[in-house]
């Protein structure tokens, strides 16, 4: 017996080493694999592409370049082409089965239906009057068969049995279809689509045959570009087969051999030969201007480069740009959670200017930029891309955010106003506030100088004490007499006073910055105006009658009421960015605010899905989105550090859903990425609040020095901070967690100790 068990304990011995050995190698194996996957390999264009109700994405998966013009996506519905507009304001809903076609333009993330213009689908027979009628045309697919990364997408059409491939440069398309052996190889322009319902005013497309080339325009009057005329966009589709049929259709009706339609039910067809390959490649050039620069950016970025080379340009692109930030530690779905928003934020704004620097103004008329400026931006959602977006490029490439405050400076010489939300070449009047300021201040106050700044400073000034024809503000003679916006002229007059007090704070401080005191304390002083809107009883922000006769809300929690913009009273409480000090006295101690703060986020927990707007924290939302990091001033970093983490761990996923809400052209994935290396910024003012980083290390490398995060002992678990050095100078955690741009402008080291207790 005991030589039995002699033998037995040496072979389970024997067995248990071996085993070991192999978890070892396994891990070995996996760690390898892990350090060997590229930051490109970690974006899932998918995430914030589903959801339900309040917590869709509405992020297109489709190819672009950083900021490009040229968003080439699909534009699905679902299997009863029954088109919930809710659902796609990016075009495209995880949840469908069917795409209606590819189109070139589109919104990122946002909240408003427009755009979605240029559309095409490959058909494998001449269209029918059924085909063009409703969408016909639209075929069925599978996620099985679906490919979505930086810089390209492709999908099986399953109807046809089409394999539809799509990359992009800055200002061009470019498609390759393959289509089953012995299929007719055709090609639809429904040149009338739109995302926006009947969004279509007029258009034109004409078919070159000679030249093997497709062009036109449309005029889209979206829920925002109808609000200044409708944006109209050019293109010109070149191809390098020789077009052997083609045709149009006018309200259904299909004309054969016609080259030319005009109207806003229109589009085209072409179809190749038998003897042409199956597989067809070809650019789409677009153009704010004319047909002729839409030609030239063709001839520009592509040439006469094919499919592959044009993708792999645009995929180095993306790498090198992805490659700007290193990270080391985390888990997977930290690192695909991170780089996929890092990919986000770098989706918009868009560049808006052309081949040879020309763009089109504010005026209406075409204009070249000089040769300090790279690129003219516009679609800035400025309500949202203020709070985290913009501070994020600022951070990261402060160059391009160099460049997007000219073109905003450029839109009030040209335009007479700074703009709310512009959008292509208009103003739009989109939600409220004057937020521009922000961004204005924010990036001077960041060392981004090199732009007009008394110019901007003159239209700041000419928007906050005067009546503007464009984007000003509403009621502007009672915020001057009053200091608030009265409940009978606006119902939101509250959160309107909140904003408009927000703007007149950063403007104080550019003001004070430029020399003019005078101006520094006007602005200071109705920069308090946030007091004449809260309830000293109720301890909330409500409106009130312009005789002074509060109309608080029935119920704090009533997410809908038309006295908040977008958010409730809750939402609303903690929004004075420009003075949080000032706030936290409004409570009466620190203590009682820490109390009333922690509960906010606590009853928030209650509710982890994204469906409906949360009545407590709504992380999906921007009212509230500092919230977490208020009790910086209070003297309770660890709450921040807490709530904060809980929120990416929680609200942020891995799947199509894995957004809280409308990504807002990038706000809600820098939200993110400034989460994952450990501070916030406060927009308007050169400060940032400590957070809770998540990573044991991430360089940001800057042209004007790395910044290096290093969290020693981050996890999953270790979430607080102990201890925190800038350049080897101690932060005072208690007392002070803040830190100050100057302190990591150029070549800087961030250094965490964590742990998993507060400090």
């Amino acid at each position: 017996i005991n030589a039995e068990y002699g033998m037995k304990g040496c072979c389970i011995e024997i067995s248990v080493v071996y085993t070991m050995k192999l978890i070892l190698c396994f891990a070995f194996l996996f760690s390898l694999a892990l350090s060997q996957k590229s930051n490109y390999d970690y974006v899932d264009p998918f995430i914030g592409t589903g959801g339900e109700g309040f917590g869709i994405g509405s992020v297109p998966p489709g190819a672009q370049r950083p900021f490009g013009l040229a968003r080439v996506s699909p534009d699905t519905v679902g299997f009863d082409n029954v088109f919930i507009e809710w659902n796609h304001f990016g075009g495209y809903y995880y949840g469908d089965g069917n795409i209606r076609c590819f189109s070139h333009t589109h919104m990122v993330g946002s909240g408003a239906l427009d755009y979605g213009t240029i559309g095409i689908m490959p058909l494998s027979h001449l269209p029918t009057a059924d085909d063009v009628s409703d969408y016909g045309f639209r075929s069925s697919f599978s996620h099985d068969t679906e490919t979505s990364k930086p810089g390209y997408y492709s999908v099986l059409l399953e109807t046809p049995n089409i394999q539809v491939e799509l990359t992009a440069t800055e200002r061009v398309g470019v498609h390759r279809y393959t289509y089953a052996t012995n299929n007719n190889k055709v090609i639809l322009f429904p040149i009338s689509h739109s995302l926006t319902p009947n969004g279509c005013h007029t258009a034109e497309i004409n078919i070159d045959y000679a030249n093997n080339e497709v062009y036109g325009y449309t005029l889209n009057y979206g829920s925002l570009s109808g609000r200044f005329g409708g944006y109209k966009s050019y293109f010109v589709a070149h191809f390098n087969n020789r077009i052997n049929s083609y045709g149009i259709w006018n309200s259904s009706q299909i004309q054969q051999g016609q080259a030319k339609a005009t109207g806003n039910e229109i589009g085209g067809y072409i179809a190749f030969g038998d003897d042409t390959s199956s597989t067809i490649e070809f650019r789409v050039g677009l153009s704010s201007i004319s047909y002729d620069l839409a030609r030239n950016n063709i001839k520009a970025e592509v040439g006469t480069n094919s499919f592959d080379q044009v993708f792999l340009e645009t995929q180095q692109i993306w790498m090198n740009t992805l490659n700007q930030i290193e990270v080391e530690g985390g888990i997977e779905d930290q690192r695909v959670k991170f780089f996929t928003a890092f990919y986000h934020t770098l989706l918009a704004p868009t560049i808006f200017s052309e081949t040879g620097g020309f763009y089109l103004g504010f005026d209406n008329k075409v204009h070249q930029l000089n040769q300090s400026q790279t690129n003219y931006y516009s679609d800035m959602s400025i309500w949202d891309v203020h709070r985290t977006e913009f501070p994020w490029l600022g951070l990261v490439q402060p160059e391009r955010l160099l460049d997007i405050v000219r073109s905003l400076v450029l839109m009030y010489k040209q335009g007479g106003d700074l703009p709310r939300w512009p959008l292509a070449n208009g103003f739009t009047g989109c939600m409220e506030g004057q937020h521009s300021f922000v961004v204005i201040v924010d990036a001077y106050l960041k060392g981004i100088t090199d732009f007009d700044i008394q110019a901007a400073y003159q239209g700041m000034k000419a928007g906050a004490t005067t009546s503007r024809p464009n984007d000003g503000r509403e009621y502007i003679e009672d915020w001057l007499s009053l200091g608030y916006i009265p409940y009978e002229k606006d119902h939101s007059g509250a959160s309107k006073t909140l904003s408009y007090s927000f703007d007149d704070s950063v403007l104080s401080s550019i003001a004070g910055a430029l020399g003019y005191t005078l101006d520094q304390q006007m602005f200071l002083n109705r920069s308090k105006n946030y007091l004449n809107v809260w309830h000293p009883e109720y301890k909330f922000f409500c409106p009130k009658t312009s005789s002074g006769e509060w109309q608080c809300p029935l119920s704090w929690l009533n997410v809908f009421d038309d006295r908040y913009v977008e958010g409730d009273a809750w939402h609303y409480r903690w929004f004075v960015p420009g003075d949080v000090p000032g706030l936290i006295q409004q409570f009466g101690s620190k203590d009682y605010f820490v109390t009333e703060l922690d509960y906010f986020f606590y009853m928030s927990e209650y509710d982890p899905l994204n469906v409906l707007p949360n009545p407590y924290y709504w992380a999906g939302n921007e009212p509230d989105i500092l919230a977490g990091y208020l009790f910086n001033f209070a003297g309770r970093a660890d709450l921040t550090q807490k709530y904060v983490r809980w929120n990416m761990d929680n609200k942020y996923t891995t799947k199509p859903d894995g957004l809280p809400g409308n990504d807002d052209y990038g706000t809600m994935s820098a939200w993110y990425t400034w989460g994952s290396i450990g501070f916030y910024p406060l927009a308007g003012k050169p400060v940032y609040l400590i957070g809770s980083p998540v990573f044991n290390k991430v360089t940001i490398h800057r042209n004007a020095g790395d910044l290096v995060i290093i969290a020693n002992n981050a996890s999953t678990s270790n979430i607080y901070v102990q201890k925190l050095s800038v350049n080897g100078q101690p932060v005072d955690m208690k007392g002070s967690p803040f830190l100050q741009h100057s302190q990591i402008m150029s070549k800087s080291v961030l250094e965490f100790w964590m742990g998993s207790q507060p400090l």
